[in-house]
């Protein structure tokens, strides 16, 4: 019958297979705990992310996605260069218009976030 760990005991015995490999390999294992450490900061941002999210927030990205997936997939959506003069003609047409008000929202609400932080 195995030795079983007494579940309230906070400390973890480490198995010796373990301490054997951190004493022979000590810069790789140095080299894991860094990589862990980033890992666990990427968790943190997506953890942010995605408890900022209201449903609404969800959809809207969902739509924006799928509006640039059917974009990008149009063969007609010839994108040209487009200079300083070009842009301030371009805000003439109503779609571009109501498109940089979504972006000017989105850029506003993402900022506000940022700000309560």
């Amino acid at each position: 019958m195995q030795d079983q760990e007494n579940p309230q005991s906070t400390e973890q015995a480490v198995p010796d297979e373990l301490v054997r490999a951190i004493e022979n390999n000590p810069e790789e294992v140095a080299v894991l705990v860094e990589r862990l450490g980033l890992v666990n900061d990427r968790i943190d941002v997506v953890e942010l992310g995605v408890g900022a999210m209201d449903d609404e927030m969800v959809h809207s990205i969902a739509r924006t996605g799928s509006t640039l997936a059917e974009v990008a997939d149009a063969e007609d959506a010839d994108a040209e260069p487009l200079g300083a003069v070009g842009l301030l003609r371009a805000t003439r047409d109503p779609d571009v218009k109501a498109g940089l008000g979504y972006l000017v929202a989105l850029a506003a609400a993402l900022g506000s976030r940022t700000n309560e932080e």
